[in-house]
Formats: structure tokens, C-alpha cells, sequence
């Protein structure tokens, strides 16, 4: 999910690119599946037919990154969290677990926006 307005591009083809800092929600494997951590990166998403992915540097890694929350709506599951992440409020993960949300952010994406733009001072 975009916190600020992307920078947004167009090539001739008609194919788009967006920049901007993205928050990502991460879940370590094996650990309580409310341990949800917020990350973020600057991420250029590129139109791949129906699809906007991108590439996100953690942890002198790349994660493909798709969709809201870099895993097309849904928590991405890794086997750690980088130094700068940030336990999502239980609140929020109720809120995500309870959203709606298919491909994309739910009813929770307003306040999550809003946590991430205030913890992540974006």
C-alpha cells in the first residue's frame, strides 16, 4: 500500500509505473499468526498485463512485492523481519482479518494508511 501519492509514469505502450514509499505487512514463519510487522520501502510498481509488481530491497534482499500490502492484500510470510520493522497493532490486525479486502486493501485500509504514514513518519 502506497502511504504517499506515487510518482506515477506511462510508456508508450501504455504501460504504468508508480513509485512511492510502500508498506508491506510481514509475518515471521512459525510464530503466532497475530505477529504482524509493518515495513517500509520505496517500491516501483510496474503493470505486468492486469498486474502491478515491483521489487522491494530487505535486508540486502529482493522481495517481489504485488498488490496491497505486497502480497496482493493478503500478510507476506518471511523468515525474519528486518531492524525498522513495526508490530502492527492488534486492533489493525483485527481490522485486516475482518476487512473485506480481495486483491487489495478492506475496510481497515483507511487506518492503515494512517498508522503507517504516523509510525513510518512518511
Amino acid at each position: 500500500m502506497y502511504l504517499k501519492p506515487p510518482r506515477r509514469d506511462c510508456t508508450s505502450a501504455g504501460h504504468i509505473h508508480r513509485a512511492a514509499p510502500f508498506l508491506m505487512l510481514q509475518h515471521v514463519k512459525n510464530t503466532p499468526s497475530n505477529e504482524v510487522y509493518g515495513v517500509v520501502r520505496k517500491v516501483a510498481l510496474k503493470q505486468y498485463g492486469h498486474f502491478m509488481m515491483g521489487i522491494a530491497r530487505i535486508m540486502n534482499k529482493s522481495i517481489t512485492v504485488s498488490g496491497c500490502y505486497g502480497n496482493d492484500g493478503l500478510i507476506m510470510d518471511v523468515d525474519s523481519v528486518p531492524p525498522d520493522a513495526v508490530r502492527l497493532p492488534d486492533h489493525l490486525y483485527a481490522m485486516w482479518a475482518k476487512g473485506g479486502g480481495w486483491n487489495g486493501a478492506g475496510d481497515e485500509g483507511a487506518a492503515m494508511k494512517k498508522w503507517g504514514r504516523e509510525t513510518f513518519k512518511c
